[in-house]
Formats: C-alpha cells, sequence, structure tokens
C-alpha cells in the first residue's frame, strides 16, 4: 500500500476515535461548516452594509456571492464526478483499520459516494479566505480557525477521509484567490448603478434570487 494512502487511513482512524460527545458545540461547527451559514453571513454582511453605509461589507456580500457561485460550479462537478465512498459506507477499510465507523452526520453526509472533496472545509476555506482578503488580520483572526476545525470535524465524524479535507483546503484556496482577482473587475462593473434609485431594490431582489438558487443547490447534496 502506497505511503500516503496509509498514512490517509491512519489519520483518519486517530480522528475518529478521539472521545465523541454530540454537544451543541459539535452541532454549531456542523452547521457553520456548509453553505447556508455562509449564505447567512452574505446577509448580515448586506445589512451592515445597508444599515452602517459600509462600502467593505458591500464589497465582502458582493465577493462571497461571487465566490460561492464560482465555487459551486467547480466543486458541485466533483462531488457528481468523483465516486469516492464515505468512510462510514466502506466495509473494506473498517477491516483494514480493525474499527466501525458510523456516520455522526446523517443529516449532512447522507450520500454515501459523495465523499470527495469535503463540502465543510471547502465553503469554510472559499469564505473565510474571502472574508481574510477584505478585513485583513481581524478577519482572519474571526474565521480563520474554522479551517483546522472542519479539517478535523469532518474525519472525526467519519465522513470525509483526511485527502477529502485537504483536497477542500486546496481548491478552497484556489477558488478565493480566483475570486479575489476577479472581483474588481465585477465591483467596476457594479458601481455605476448605485446611482439608479431602484438599485436598493434590485440588489435585494438579488439576494433572495441568489439565497434561494443557493438553497435549492445545497439540498440537491445533503
Amino acid at each position: 500500500m502506497p505511503p500516503l494512502v496509509q498514512l490517509d487511513k491512519n489519520l483518519l482512524k486517530w480522528a475518529y476515535q478521539r472521545p465523541f460527545n454530540n454537544t451543541p458545540m459539535i452541532k454549531a461547527l456542523i452547521f457553520m461548516g456548509d453553505a447556508p451559514f455562509w449564505m447567512l453571513i452574505i446577509v448580515m454582511a448586506a445589512l451592515a452594509a445597508q444599515i452602517l453605509n459600509s462600502t467593505a461589507f458591500d464589497q465582502l456580500a458582493m465577493a462571497l456571492m461571487l465566490g460561492l457561485t464560482i465555487g459551486h460550479l467547480t466543486f458541485g462537478q466533483l462531488k457528481v464526478r468523483v465516486k469516492r465512498r464515505r468512510p462510514y459506507a466502506n466495509p473494506a477499510l473498517q477491516e483494514s483499520l480493525n474499527i466501525t465507523i458510523n456516520n455522526r452526520d446523517p443529516g449532512h453526509a447522507s450520500k454515501e459516494f459523495e465523499s470527495f472533496p469535503s463540502g465543510h472545509v471547502f465553503w469554510t476555506t472559499l469564505s473565510a479566505s474571502l472574508i481574510a482578503f477584505q478585513f485583513g488580520v481581524v478577519g482572519a483572526m474571526l474565521f480563520g480557525w474554522m479551517i483546522p476545525a472542519m479539517m478535523f470535524l469532518r474525519p472525526h465524524l467519519g465522513v470525509h477521509y483526511p485527502s477529502d479535507t485537504l483536497a477542500g483546503l486546496t481548491l478552497g484556496i484556489v477558488m478565493a484567490s480566483i475570486t479575489h482577482a476577479v472581483f474588481p473587475y465585477v465591483w467596476e462593473v457594479i458601481t455605476p448603478l448605485k446611482s439608479s434609485p431602484n438599485y436598493v431594490y434590485g440588489y435585494w431582489l438579488f439576494i433572495g434570487a441568489f439565497l434561494v438558487v443557493g438553497v435549492k443547490s445545497w439540498l440537491k447534496r445533503v
């Protein structure tokens, strides 16, 4: 067996066998790592932009919507095309590790062949990176800790291999970098529209449509 494959399995076993308690904190982390949480962050950023008349929060809301859209186009294809059994659905893996792995997150990981990559790590890395791009060290400190937390949590719950989380991390960084590079051009197009008296209504209509489409897409994944 290749050393990296064995390392992946050993790290999975180590993470899964750490003491597990289905505490409110664990449930909160599961929610915070998934796409709906980041959609909620978009709404909060958009509200802050309107209430505080803040360009920074306005740009963050737009960047997150752009990033989640770009990210979904790639992430969604990987989920569909790469057929990898989740650890809890892989009897051969469990036999080789001499442990029984259960699905500790049935609400978000019910599809047995969609292990690669980790969505929680991907969405968290993408969104936390965009927040850090926008708010610097403060943004990184507020949300950056979630990335390693998710990378441990998903194998701990028996629903991802460590290599799935590494793939989610890498993809998230790449998609965040692409979004950050493209966003100035998108913002340049949006800026002249702000002078329209109907801009605010169109702005919230767009966010509402984005959320509806995003939630429907997410429901297909869980």
